[in-house]
């Protein structure tokens, strides 16, 4: 490695950059703006021969040049972005790499948290997985044998109707359910809303203690396991697919075991075509790992309108919240309006 000089940049320079991306699109990879930290490892004479990047904590775009692909430089640019991250604050880290390569990076201390045919996901630092499953298993409901336990994973940015709805036909098919909410701070509401949101909105629901609301951490729709999630408008449906199998093989492996559950609710999607693919792939691999997929049919409104967060937060944007009550909970509603997201003033 003595012939290599490694470093990790918050901002590429313009020739930088078009190394970067002239190597990254060699190896058949998608370039992706807005890296917080580019790792740059060059030769002796200052050619790029190995890159990786770091959005938030998840390490992306990583590429050797053909000719240093046994040279472990892989490593070396991953190692350089580990530091740079301890530097920011930052002490977990992911990782994508394909199957076939994800041996070498355990030498780094990466850990293997799930995979598909196309792509693993890795981890590194704390607080990992482990502090996770324990987390699930300290939220976990005592159940009684035969009792059919079910789990729902959704955003709620903001909390509708269409929620509400979807968690009442779930909890008339089974016993116990789990409303896990998505965690990552990436949507318009934060985590904290959302999550507000929906214990306000099922708080006359599951009174005997069948209903649980808790936090997805990392590990479900996150940035790490699912960004396409939060690029719906320049999203590509092979790579949507990859990252949805990827989200829900993580969910077989983790959330399963932990919460003993025997079914996943989910409504259908009529718009997003992101969604629409995750859906599917809900549809065949839960099944075969053993666990029901259960499509709901979507609450609409009179007029026979599909009620959809995204209709609800246009109409916040637009201050056009005269017909929010076909789309919201009173309980939203009032929420939204004790923390101004409405002006009191607004019908």
């Amino acid at each position: 490695m003595f012939d290599f000089g490694s470093r990790a940049v918050s901002a590429c320079s313009r020739s930088e950059k078009r190394e970067v991306i002239s190597l990254i699109e060699s190896q058949s990879l998608i370039f992706e703006e807005g890296a917080d930290f580019t790792a740059l490892v060059e030769d002796a004479d200052g050619r790029l021969a190995a890159t990786a990047s770091l959005f938030g904590n998840v390490v992306r775009m990583v590429a050797v040049s053909p000719e240093h692909r046994e040279s472990g430089l892989s490593a070396v640019a991953i190692s350089s972005l580990i530091e740079a991250s301890r530097a920011a604050g930052i002490s977990h880290l992911f990782l994508y790499a394909k199957p076939d390569a994800a041996f070498h990076f355990a030498s780094l201390g990466f850990r293997n948290i799930a995979e598909t045919d196309a792509v693993s996901l890795l981890e590194i630092g704390e607080p990992g997985i482990g502090a996770y499953r324990r987390y699930l298993a300290e939220n976990r409901v005592n159940t009684s044998d035969g009792e059919k336990i079910g789990a729902i994973v959704a955003n709620c940015n903001p909390f509708t109707l269409g929620h509400r709805y979807l968690i009442e036909r779930a909890l008339d098919r089974c016993d116990v359910l789990y409303v896990i909410v998505v965690e990552a701070n990436l949507s318009c509401f934060s985590f904290a809303d959302r999550f507000a949101m929906v214990k306000d909105g099922i708080a006359d629901l599951g009174a005997s203690g069948a209903l649980k609301v808790i936090g997805s951490g990392e590990y479900a729709v996150s940035a790490a396991t699912f960004p396409t999630y939060f690029l719906k408008d320049r999203a590509e449906s092979q790579i949507s697919r990859q990252q949805a199998k990827l989200d829900i093989n993580l969910f077989i492996r983790l959330f399963v075991p932990a919460l003993g559950l025997d079914a996943r609710f989910f409504g259908n999607e009529p718009s997003s075509p992101v969604t629409a693919i995750y859906n599917g792939v809900m549809l065949g691999a839960l099944p075969e790992a053993g666990i029901e997929a259960i499509e709901i049919e979507r609450k609409r409104t009179p007029d026979g309108g599909v009620i959809s967060a995204s209709k609800a937060r246009d109409m916040l944007t637009a201050g056009d919240t005269a017909e929010l009550g076909l789309y919201l909970p009173e309980s939203t509603i009032s929420y939204l309006r004790e923390r101004r997201f409405i002006e009191r003033g607004q019908k």
